[in-house]
């Protein structure tokens, strides 16, 4: 007993975090490809239309949606030596890295044969994303009880993250051009292999080293429809879920069309990368201090003091001087700030797991992390298509001329919609309510001192 600390787990170390972070790291290998640079491949490389691109999006991210559950009813059926979530991180990143390099490769076939590819590979990249993304962002819940362990280790992943965002956005497009040596198809196959393969090794390795501490019953779980039913009567993981879902939508609807505003409205090619990662960069510098932040101000007023911040940095954004340098880079610093909120979200989610375990005996973990990666890929659905035919509504056709009006239908999509979804997402985190002081202290020693007595 001397080895555990008072929730009843085995403290982490500094080693766990690092290694739990670089799961995300791993994780924008693909997904910020993905995000940041496949509209674009879709429709100047691959050669597909802006609506087609839009629908395929559509489509693929509700399908997501529908088999998000589905791996939230396995996790949750899963009982192994090795844990319940562990296995499937190992497994699913062999088909990420498969999929990932399908996805960005032009076959030689008709333009009705390639649009059929182009679904097949993107839903198959979705589900491989699902099978290792859903277990990789519910380890947290699993691995300790300690609310500081837990913070730190989201506050590890989401520095992954925009670490990862960093080096992929400062590096891609110049891989692209050195791998395929003027052919842009050869280019980005050539770069998502070489992401992809990266990757594989770092997800192996929060397989192996991020243990599961908490363990549930083997039990009869029900059907998925009573899992889905047990998820929505959570009011406050609805809520941190609702966050969550405007804040996604907002940070990847504006990545999938960043690139955009800055090659035809900004008109700075030379300086395209460094826009697109400086508010990740500041993100990353303030992440560190994000459980400090936490700690003091509690995850809900940290969560809407930074949803503020981003969404009034990209309104100002809009109205401001659109090709002015200095302006745009001034903007992205206060947008990146809003980074410090990074572990809210997965934190509010394991609080009301938590909460909902005390009161009810059940935890839901696996279904209810399932269910918000699937709220996340519906935001980030609707975010893309919709900005997109906004764009195209402007009159936008890839290779096409970049009118005042075209410009004006980009910066709309960019900044002013991201910006206003910031805002709505604020509503959610008003109606959170287990951010009293001490009241979750109280829940986890409930839950300590119950998991003895079995």
């Amino acid at each position: 007993m001397s080895e555990l600390n008072k929730y009843g787990t085995k403290p982490l170390t500094f080693a766990n975090y690092v290694v739990y972070g670089m799961g995300n790291f791993a994780s924008q290998l693909s997904w910020t490809m993905v995000g940041t640079y496949l509209s674009i491949f879709y429709t100047d490389v691959f050669g597909l239309g802006v609506g087609a691109v839009a629908l395929l999006m559509l489509v693929a991210k509700v399908w997501d949606g529908i088999n998000d559950p589905m791996m939230g009813t396995l996790m949750e059926r899963t009982h192994t030596r090795w844990g319940r979530f562990r296995p499937y991180i190992f497994v699913g990143a062999v088909f990420l890295v498969i999929f990932t390099i399908l996805t960005f490769t032009v076959p030689g076939f008709s333009s009705t044969g390639k649009l059929v590819y182009a679904y097949v590979t993107y839903i198959g990249l979705g589900m491989a994303y699902t099978v290792t993304n859903v277990p990789y962002l519910a380890l947290p819940a699993v691995m300790t009880r300690d609310p500081k362990e837990i913070n730190k280790l989201n506050a590890a992943q989401m520095m992954g993250m925009t670490i990862g965002q960093i080096i992929l956005n400062l590096s891609v497009m110049n891989l692209v051009k050195w791998v395929g040596k003027g052919d842009e198809a050869a280019g980005y196959q050539g770069t998502a292999f070489i992401l992809a393969v990266a990757a594989l090794p770092m997800f192996w390795a929060v397989a192996i080293m991020s243990k599961e501490q908490i363990t549930v019953e083997k039990k009869d779980q029900g059907k998925v429809s009573e899992g889905l039913k047990l998820v929505f009567r959570n009011r406050n993981l609805i809520c941190a879920m609702g966050y969550s879902f405007f804040n996604m939508f907002g940070i990847l609807g504006r990545i999938s069309v960043a690139v955009f505003f800055y090659m035809h409205c900004v008109g700075n090619y030379e300086l395209i990368s460094v826009f697109m990662m400086m508010q990740m960069a500041v993100g990353t510098l303030v992440m560190p201090f994000a459980p400090m932040v936490v700690d003091k101000l509690g995850k809900r007023k940290t969560a809407i003091i930074s949803m503020i911040i981003q969404g009034g940095a990209l309104v100002l954004m809009y109205f401001g001087p659109t090709t002015s340098i200095p302006f745009n880079f001034l903007c992205m610093i206060i947008y990146g700030s809003g980074y410090i909120a990074g572990p809210c979200g997965a934190g509010m989610m394991v609080d009301a797991i938590d909460d909902f375990d005390d009161k009810h005996g059940i935890r839901n973990d696996g279904m209810a992390f399932s269910f918000q990666g699937t709220a996340i890929k519906i935001a980030t659905a609707v975010a893309n298509s919709a900005f997109l035919l906004v764009m195209g509504a402007f009159g936008y056709v890839g290779g096409g001329e970049i009118t005042p009006t075209v410009q004006t239908g980009i910066n709309l999509a960019a900044n002013l919609l991201p910006g206003i979804v910031f805002f709505i997402g604020i509503i959610p985190l008003w109606l959170y309510k287990l951010d009293e002081p001490g009241y979750m202290e109280g829940v986890r020693e409930r839950l300590r001192i119950r998991s003895q007595k079995k």
